[in-house]
């Protein structure tokens, strides 16, 4: 399509540059042939040929035309089908909640959008077979009202028209002109019809629905038919008639062959179409006089010389000039028609090149600190993978992280006065600003400042050793730095500092080592900065064991991770279990905790305790006497091992059984020739995806393989019985006919099931 629309350019092009060179030539040669036009007007081959020739180029002028038209109608039709919010449209049911309302309506606005730019299209509609709807630009409603009050077809009922129209595949699939419309306001219209999703040739699931006003089509063509007196009809690759201009009688005139009227044809490869124009014989021939033979052959013979040599020169001066503007249109520039001739073209196409390039650049130098931010939020918060950030990505965002050990700083804002209240949020927003430049003023660091909340900012250290001088001189730096905080917004301000660790993927660690030191804010007055590594030997029986963390624990278990889980449980014990201090309570209190969790989780997956464990096992009795904390931490890890290996179980085992009833079910309904994946998954409720992937898993087949073994299977039963006939057959084991039917037989058995029959009889 694409190359198509290229391929025109450039014809298009040629007509320019190549045309004027053509031109001077031809010139040069029909001076000579002046002397023979007296004799030339009267030769009634040349006579003939040009009126061929005429004919021929009107309808590839009407050819032109209606297929440029249609390539937009096209592109309509892929912006469409292509739009992310279509599959999920075509999944809903016909229950639709305010959600999903919304989702239609926001779905209007963009086809309403795209509908904008084409005005070939009189009306476009999409039918959405699972909730019964049809969308249009500005109409949501159902199939039957949308049939009934708006876009009725002659001669065809509603469920004709959801059988032929909506519910048939089609894949950009044209209708003849009919007219369609409200009972008393009918007008001639083609059909375009595509099926959703595209490309789906079995089950459709909706279908994008074009109509083409009639009228559109016959102005473009009839200044043709006026110029030749004749008629133009346009037909399909079947070969059926979609409209036509003229009266009825001059088409079935032409249809049947009628010697009286000549005939030129013009086909389409993009669409498909043939454009065929029949001119009467006595408006073809004209008054076309008789000349003598030999001055038509010498005039031939210099025209048809002349000609190739001009076209030859020409060819070899524009070849350098046609080969720039092929490079150029290959990159997708602006289309080569709309300007003058091809140095223009090459020139803007150039200038609009640098152009682009200076303004994305602009644009992204524009979006860096924005990048730069939601960046250092996310790897606060532990979303990013440090082994996978590479330098260039951290020189885009202008981060310069050149050091081994890494620091979270947290800045947080003490609240304003009273007659600060009415105006908080500009007054936060500004502080938070002055902040992050507060501290970018005194370097002293490499560091990089982000705001996290309305009174909290951030700063990501980047020290290069990790000692007793590193950890003074970042105390005095953040000390001064809160000492200008203070003085500027005459307010408090309370820093809190982390501990320095190794690597970038160490970040969250600093974050939350500073979050807990900020906490510990509470307990302190007047302390200028707040260091974790003086906080952290202070919890006494008090042990970390996050809600967050305790979630994720669930969730893991719920879907039998059991690495995810031992790396949870594990983060866990390091965390809080192997400091320098540590309490032997501390270590029983944080266990006894996470067999509460896991009693939660039992109730929850509805799995019994004593059907996963050893009769007479206690949990709690066990954690009291175990000899060592790791002997408490291989107990618990077991015991979650337990359960998550018990989940993947009953996942597997769940599965096998949907599996068993989807191949009943085939087996009972193998002789519906509506039975498909969709109906099966329908019947249990499930997607159509899980269910083939489950069937796939556990089969070793398809499930259309498997529906198609029960149907031969069967089939070979009632090929016993001589008097059924084959199309008998195909129709009891669910085909709708025969073909489908020895088309399957064959792939699976090797032979016709006429072959086999003939065999079964004979034996």
């Amino acid at each position: 399509m694409a190359g198509s629309a290229m391929m025109r350019d450039r014809r298009f092009m040629r007509r320019r540059v190549f045309m004027t060179l053509l031109l001077s030539y031809l010139l040069i040669l029909l001076f000579p042939g002046l002397v023979f036009a007296a004799v030339y007007n009267r030769i009634e081959g040349v006579m003939v040929d040009n009126a061929n020739k005429l004919n021929q180029a009107l309808i590839q002028q009407a050819q032109q035309i209606v297929d440029s038209k249609l390539e937009e109608m096209y592109q309509l039709s892929r912006n469409i089908t292509s739009h992310p919010d279509m599959k999920a449209l075509l999944s809903m049911d016909g229950i639709t909640n305010g959600k999903e309302n919304y989702a239609f309506y926001n779905f209007m606005e963009e086809i309403q959008r795209y509908k904008n730019n084409n005005s070939f299209v009189r009306e476009l509609y999409i039918y959405f077979r699972n909730s019964d709807i049809v969308l249009t630009p500005g109409l949501k409603t159902s199939a039957h009202l949308f049939y009934s009050r708006l876009y009725a077809y002659n001669g065809m009922t509603y469920e004709q028209w959801k059988d032929q129209i909506l519910n048939a595949p089609h894949y950009n699939s044209f209708l003849p002109v009919e007219p369609i419309g409200r009972p008393n306001d009918k007008t001639e219209m083609l059909t375009y019809v595509h099926s959703l999703p595209s490309g789906e040739r079995r089950a459709p699931e909706g279908a994008l629905v074009m109509l083409i006003d009639k009228r559109q089509i016959h102005t473009w063509l009839e200044e043709i038919t006026r110029s030749n007196q004749g008629t133009i009809y346009i037909k399909n690759a079947e070969g059926q008639v979609l409209l036509h201009t003229g009266s009825g009688e001059s088409l079935m005139t032409m249809q049947e062959g009628n010697p009286s009227t000549i005939s030129v044809s013009a086909h389409s490869a993009r669409s498909g179409w043939e454009y065929v124009s029949a001119v009467p014989d006595e408006v073809f021939w004209g008054k076309v006089g008789t000349v003598k033979s030999w001055a038509l052959s010498v005039l031939f013979i210099y025209l048809v010389g002349g000609i190739g040599a001009c076209a030859f020169l020409t060819y070899r001066a524009y070849q350098p000039v046609r080969e720039i503007i092929r490079l150029i249109s290959e990159k997708k520039q602006p289309s080569p028609s709309a300007y003058g001739n091809e140095y223009e073209f090459i020139k803007t196409a150039v200038k609009d090149a640098f152009v682009q390039k200076d303004a994305i650049n602009d644009r992204l130098k524009e979006q860096v600190p924005v990048i730069r931010s939601h960046f250092l939020q996310r790897l606060l918060k532990g979303h990013v993978d440090a082994q996978a950030v590479s330098d260039h990505s951290l020189e885009f965002m202008e981060i310069g992280f050149r050091h081994a050990y890494f620091g979270v700083a947290l800045i947080k804002l003490c609240g304003m006065g009273a007659e600060e209240q009415e105006k908080t949020e500009r007054v936060w927003a500004i502080m938070r600003f002055l902040t992050g430049k507060l501290v970018e003023d005194h370097p002293l660091y490499c560091f990089h400042c982000v705001e996290l909340d309305k009174d909290l900012v951030a700063v990501v250290l980047n020290v290069s050793e990790k000692d007793h001088h590193q950890k003074a001189s970042l105390y005095e730096w953040l000390g001064n730095i809160q000492e200008l905080i203070s003085g500027q917004f005459e307010t408090g301000v309370i820093v809190a500092l982390s501990d320095l660790h190794p690597g970038m993927e160490q970040v969250p660690v600093c974050m939350d080592e500073s979050m807990k030191a900020l906490d510990y804010s509470i307990f302190t007055e007047n302390r200028s900065v707040l260091v974790y590594d003086d906080m952290k030997h202070r919890s006494g029986l008090v042990y970390d064991f996050p809600v967050d963390t305790e979630v994720q624990i669930i969730h893991a278990v719920k879907n039998g991770e059991t690495e995810k889980v031992e790396q949870l449980i594990g983060n866990l014990y390091r965390s809080n279990l192997e400091m320098e201090h540590k309490e032997p309570e501390l270590a029983r209190l944080l266990f006894a905790n996470l067999l509460s969790t896991l009693l939660k989780l039992l109730n929850a997956l509805n799995l019994k305790y004593e059907d996963l464990f050893e009769p007479g096992l206690k949990p709690l009795e066990v954690i009291n006497k175990a000899d060592s904390v790791e002997d408490m931490y291989a107990f618990v890890l077991s015991l979650f091992q337990q359960v998550c290996e018990q989940v993947r179980k009953k996942r597997v085992n769940n599965a096998s059984a949907v599996v068993d009833k989807a191949k009943a079910y085939l087996e009972q309904n193998a002789d519906d020739a509506m039975l498909s994946l969709a109906a099966v998954a329908e019947h249990f409720h499930i997607t159509p995806q899980y269910l083939s992937g489950l069937f796939k898993k556990s089969s070793g087949m398809n499930m259309s393989d498997y529906l198609a073994q029960i149907r031969i299977r069967k089939a070979k039963e009632l090929m016993n019985d001589p008097d059924i006939t084959i199309s008998q057959i195909a129709r009891l084991v669910g085909y709708n006919n025969d073909v489908g039917f020895i088309r399957v037989f064959k792939k699976h058995e090797g032979i016709t099931p006429g072959k086999y029959k003939t065999l079964v009889e004979n034996k």
